[in-house]
């Protein structure tokens, strides 16, 4: 086993949140290590952690000891990788520093150091595309909306790179509306290291509906992403959260800052109780990414339109497990020319 750069793990207990999110984004690991003014091993932080953080309404400006697990496991230097696959398994973690004698992280073992690494070339993904984009006339009236270009290339290429760079290969493409000029642009998939099947929708079955169209039923829970949305998050993660919350389904969220431009009165009756100027309020919105279980395609009705928003409520009213999955990366929903707009002068795609 190669031992890694444990600096760029390591960030001190003085950091916010946020700079560990960095830590994280840029290590690639999922993990972060909180060490002391010593270089003392102190706790863990992980993409999970933050994540779950967020959905507490945790600001990540916070200090990293708000979300810092400071009971992790680790192990001394000279551990076997038999020891090392053995605490993992029985622990159901992922990764373990490893500390020297003085206690000071000297490397981290991933799980994938030490067994073969899980397949997701066969990671189901479905993309929406079958959109007609009618906010976005003219620009749509001769191509699906996710074929507007943005930085050179069609947003749907960009989804497709980004799936591709995580790994995941499997990919569906829903199609309606000028389905011709995504089959003939992207064909086969090969080009772009992903082989790519397409379900022709015949009428409009919605962001749901077009699930019943897969050729058979995945053996994994499956990825749906809408074919309009451009994000920076890493689908592994989301592929990791759903798995470790075993729940049916996740829903991915964005985060909606509304600022109200006036002083907002607190009143008890006609009584005033105080005033709070320009508040802000924030919200997690529908991000329209998600994973969703093989076994609740069923829930869906075949040959009707279905969004995703009403097997969420199907799902929710039967009281089945749903879980959220914060974005706190980049993310945009190309729906209006102003949003494309905003895209395009703000969006670089990742090398």
């Amino acid at each position: 086993m190669k031992e890694k750069n444990i600096k760029q793990f390591c960030l001190n207990t003085a950091a916010t949140v946020r700079e560990c999110m960095k830590v994280i984004d840029q290590n690639k690991q999922g993990i972060a290590l909180i060490i002391d003014d010593h270089g003392g091993f102190i706790g863990t932080v992980t993409d999970g952690d933050i994540r779950r953080f967020i959905l507490s309404g945790g600001s990540v400006e916070k200090a990293v000891s708000r979300v810092m697990w400071s009971d992790a496991l680790t192990a001394p230097v000279g551990t076997s990788r038999e020891e090392l696959t053995e605490l993992m398994n029985r622990r159901l973690v992922r990764n373990i520093p490893i500390l020297d004698e003085a206690g000071c992280p000297c490397d981290i073992i991933s799980l994938s150091d030490v067994v073969v690494p899980e397949k997701i070339g066969d990671q189901p993904v479905v993309i929406m595309a079958g959109g007609e984009g009618r906010r976005l006339r003219p620009i749509t009236e001769n191509i699906p909306k996710p074929m507007i270009k943005m930085n050179g290339k069609p947003i749907l290429e960009t989804v497709i790179n980004s799936l591709s760079r995580s790994g995941i290969v499997n990919i569906f493409i829903s199609l309606n509306y000028k389905a011709d000029v995504i089959e003939n642009y992207f064909k086969d998939g090969s080009d772009y290291n992903v082989k790519i099947v397409y379900l022709r929708e015949n009428e409009k079955l919605g962001t749901a509906g077009a699930l019943t169209l897969l050729p058979g039923l995945p053996s994994k829970p499956i990825v749906v992403i809408n074919g309009d949305v451009i994000t920076k998050t890493n689908f592994l993660r989301l592929i990791e959260f759903h798995n470790q919350h075993r729940c049916v389904m996740t829903v991915a969220a964005t985060q909606y800052v509304l600022k109200v431009p006036y002083g907002v009165l607190n009143l008890s009756g006609h009584y005033l109780l105080g005033i709070e100027e320009k508040p802000k309020q924030n919200f997690l919105c529908n991000a329209g990414i998600y994973m969703i279980n093989p076994e609740i395609i069923s829930m869906i009705p075949k040959n009707t339109e279905f969004d995703m928003t009403d097997l969420i409520r199907e799902v929710v009213r039967k009281g089945l497990p749903v879980t959220t999955f914060p974005i706190h990366e980049y993310w945009i929903d190309v729906g209006e020319i102003d949003d494309l707009k905003k895209a395009r002068d703000t969006f670089e795609e990742p090398k």
